[in-house]
């Protein structure tokens, strides 16, 4: 009989730690580890032992193993504050410093004379009252700087990068102030955006040309009058001479002889009046296509780009005049009503 009752207990032994082995398939972590442990403890039981008398005890739940955070909340003997479980914010960037307190090169729109001069490094070539004017360079091209006053405070600047004179910076020719404008364009259109432009055209000059075809058609015209006139003394001279050398032998040859002069200064009037002619053809040729060149090549009289109110600063006009015999190219600034307190240093 005792043998029995331990194969019967050898038997509930197994059953129990095959339907441990099956939960652990389906229990959560914690579970799996707390089975774990059960079945461990039930196979590590003796085989052989002596029946003691059942005793009913009070169930004892064994204890489930704490989650990490259970596990310090413990170990502090206190959960944590709800502050501590805030997400935690980046900490604010430390501000930007100010920009340099100028509007243009190293002075503020509303500046003393006095003021200007102590920013230019410099001596002014001129000055008055009303303006100073420097010898500088910006972007590595020669140009003069005029500051101009109003009531003793800065309301204008110019750059100017030809001078016609050649005194103080050299001249420019077209192509350079063209190249130069194109470059100064760019450069101001990525400081402060898009410009207003503007293109005027000039019509090729033609006068010159008007004028030589009109001389030649009166060299014509003054031709054929010392041809008539020629004409007429040939004539004259042919009847004198037949009768000087009516009864000649040799008649013929003797009047011939004595026209040939007058013959030949009336060859070389026609002659010349038809070279007028040609040339003044070929004038009236050249003044068509000028004027074709001017409807499908037209000819740069001034170029134009303008930023009105430019970051609320000053307004901005960059001009090429290629209408005199050496071009201009200039940068004006004036300054607005409303200027902001500081602004970033810049050449331009």
């Amino acid at each position: 009989m005792d043998e029995m009752k331990w194969v019967w207990v050898l038997f509930v032994a197994a059953s129990l730690a095959v339907l441990i082995r099956l939960a652990l398939w389906f229990l959560p972590t914690p579970v799996i580890w707390h089975s774990k442990k059960v079945s461990e403890a039930a196979e590590a039981a003796p085989a052989v032992a002596p029946v003691a008398p059942v005793v009913e005890a009070p169930a004892v739940v064994p204890e489930e193993p704490a989650w990490p955070d259970e596990a310090i909340e413990r170990e502090d003997g206190a959960a944590p504050a709800l502050a501590e479980m805030a997400p935690t914010q980046p900490a604010p960037a430390p501000p930007a410093p100010p920009p340099e307190e100028f509007h243009f090169r190293q002075t503020r729109w509303g500046m003393t004379i006095e003021e200007v001069r102590a920013s230019e490094p410099g001596e002014p070539l001129r000055e008055n009252e009303r303006g100073l004017m420097y010898s500088t360079t910006t972007h590595e091209m020669p140009c003069l700087l005029t500051y101009s006053f109003v009531q003793g405070r800065l309301v204008r600047a110019r750059l100017s990068f030809s001078d016609p004179a050649g005194k103080d910076i050299p001249p420019l020719t077209v192509a350079q102030a063209q190249r130069r404008f194109l470059y100064l364009r760019e450069q101001l259109r990525a400081r402060y955006g898009e410009p207003i432009q503007k293109t005027t055209h000039v019509p090729r000059d033609v006068s010159v040309l008007q004028r030589t075809a009109q001389k030649q058609d009166e060299l014509a015209q003054q031709y054929d009058t010392e041809i008539t006139e020629a004409e007429q003394r040939l004539e004259k001279q042919r009847a004198i001479l037949e009768n000087r050398f009516a009864r000649w032998s040799n008649r013929s040859e003797m009047v011939a002889r004595g026209l040939a002069p007058y013959e030949r200064d009336l060859r070389e009037l026609r002659a010349w009046k038809k070279e007028a002619l040609e040339r003044g053809e070929q004038t009236r040729q050249s003044i068509q296509q000028h004027q074709d060149a001017d409807s499908t090549h037209p000819l740069v009289a001034t170029m134009t780009a303008r930023w009105p109110y430019a970051r609320e600063l000053h307004d901005i006009e960059l001009r090429l005049d290629c209408r005199s015999a050496v071009p201009r190219l200039d940068i004006r600034y004036e300054g607005t009503q409303a200027l902001p307190e500081i602004w970033q240093r810049h050449e331009l």
